[in-house]
C-alpha cells in the first residue's frame, strides 16, 4: 500500500487496528509521524 496517499483516517485506523501485521501498522505510524512533522514545520515558517 501507499501510505503517502491514504488519508489521516485511514493511516489511523491501520496503525490501531490489531488485525493488520506489524510491519502495515508501523508503517502507517511512521506515515502519521512523517506528516506531522511536515505540518509542524510548514507552521513554524508561516509565523515567521
Amino acid at each position: 500500500m501507499d501510505y503517502s496517499k491514504a488519508t489521516k483516517e485511514q493511516l489511523y485506523e491501520i496503525a490501531m487496528n490489531e488485525n493488520y501485521r506489524l510491519i502495515e501498522r508501523y508503517s502507517a505510524a511512521r506515515e502519521l509521524q512523517r506528516r506531522r512533522k511536515k505540518d509542524a514545520l510548514c507552521r513554524n515558517r508561516s509565523i515567521n
